[in-house]
């Protein structure tokens, strides 16, 4: 299986994402997405989907006022963005919009993770992704000129739908309420290229996991621990769960936080050591991430800030299991890369299960293929590891409606993490 070079965080090593240099063309853009593009909601009453819209029912209801769900939100972009379409499994620019620009996303907006092609022509990839289909509403009117409403119906109309970098998400999902529960989906046919109806993998990295990982698949009884440790693990395990379980209404507040707030976090852990009790996904993702230049692909760094954020609710120190001595500190500087993130969490004494023959329960750290870089880590959210929070998918992601090339390119589980004593079904 290929994986693509950039699902790996190297812009602490200055290596540069592209995967191919292609020559500049006649649309592309000058604007690079840096990871913290965001956008405005206007319309609070259509806003996540729990606003309604109102209307006039002449039919059954006598003429009475009845309210309909909103399908969809408008928001003011906070900068320039790109929006793009679709060539050959390419995302090309298909326009720069100025920030003021309002766009409507539908409620139940599609993703993709699909490469895309920078300000210099090269082919990109982004584990974070983007959103479709998307429409322009309006443009500031300084740039109605170079907007008039035929360009915009024109832009409406591209074939597949326009995509805009799915960095919005923060702002799309807000940081208060809850994430919504997840109705699993219909199989559909790329995901039972790979898995099984039930979860099971059809594929199997055994071999190279038993090799990174020789102490894979031997959990402890946790009637052989002590009690302060069974308490200890159980607190820790219990609080990813909550985090990530999208089998029930989950507060917003355990990834999302404003934006100032997440800064300075990330800042205060680097500096101090001092961990938030929320707010992973803006932290990593907005914010630590974008600081240190590998904003495509934050992946190991918010499953990273999860689990430190899981210690500290927990009530313990994550320094006790992850620090230099034993050569897995959980820093960007390190463990941004998804190879010394696995590593990290076997050396703190977590175990490797196989996905093949062990179900990841809600809250377990799951890796694609054996967690080697290049690769993609994520959380399972559901008891089945179908449903997946990821940086590209905060809300929650239903592997059965993902493609077969996405899930062949970044969710084939083949070895996952648990605390000791946190043992999983096998299938």
């Amino acid at each position: 299986m290929y994986v693509p070079r950039s699902y790996f965080p190297v812009g602490i090593f200055a290596l540069a994402l592209a995967l191919t240099a292609c020559g500049p063309g006649n649309n592309l853009t000058a604007i690079d997405e840096t990871g913290n593009e965001s956008a405005s909601i206007i319309d609070p009453g259509a806003g996540g989907g729990s606003g309604a819209e109102t209307e006039t029912d002449t039919g059954s209801n006598n003429g009475a006022t009845v309210t309909t769900p909103a399908t969809s939100q408008k928001m003011l972009l906070n900068q320039a963005m790109s929006v793009r379409y679709e060539s050959n499994s390419i995302l090309e620019n298909k326009a720069e919009l100025p920030a003021g620009t309002q766009i409507e996303v539908p409620n139940d907006y599609q993703m993709k993770n699909l490469d895309y092609r920078d300000s210099n022509g090269k082919i990109v990839r982004s584990s974070t992704g983007f959103i479709y289909p998307i429409k322009v509403v309006s443009v500031p009117s300084a740039f109605a000129s170079q907007f008039p409403q035929t360009k915009i119906d024109s832009l409406n109309k591209t074939s597949g739908g326009l995509f805009i970098f799915a960095s919005i998400v923060g702002s799309l999902q807000g940081v208060e309420g809850n994430f919504a529960v997840i109705t699993p989906a219909a199989a559909g046919t790329g995901f039972l290229k790979n898995y099984n109806t039930t979860g099971k993998p059809k594929f199997s990295y055994t071999t190279s996991s038993t090799k990174r990982f020789p102490k894979i698949n031997k959990g402890i009884n946790p009637t052989t621990q002590s009690a302060a440790d069974r308490a200890k693990w159980a607190a820790i395990y219990g609080e990813l769960r909550k985090a990530a379980n999208r089998t029930v209404e989950t507060p917003k507040s355990y990834l999302m936080i404003d934006s100032a707030k997440a800064k300075q976090a990330s800042l205060d852990y680097e500096k101090t050591g001092v961990v938030a009790l929320n707010g992973a996904w803006s932290i990593a993702v907005q914010q630590t991430a974008v600081r240190h230049g590998f904003q495509n692909v934050p992946c190991a760094e918010f499953q990273s800030e999860l689990v430190r954020e899981a210690y500290q609710r927990a009530g313990y120190r994550v320094s006790d299991d992850f620090n230099t001595s034993k050569g897995n500190k959980l820093i960007w500087s390190s463990t941004a890369a998804v190879v010394n993130f696995s590593m990290a969490l076997y050396k703190a004494g977590w175990i490797a299960w196989d996905g093949t023959k062990y179900k990841p329960m809600a809250g377990a750290i799951l890796m694609n293929g054996s967690g080697i870089s290049p690769g993609h880590t994520y959380i399972s959210a559901s008891d089945d590891g179908m449903i997946i929070v990821d940086n590209g998918a905060p809300q929650g992601r239903d592997l059965r409606k993902t493609s077969q090339s996405i899930i062949e390119m970044m969710f084939q589980t083949g070895v996952f993490f648990l605390p000791p004593g946190i043992n999983p079904p096998t299938w």
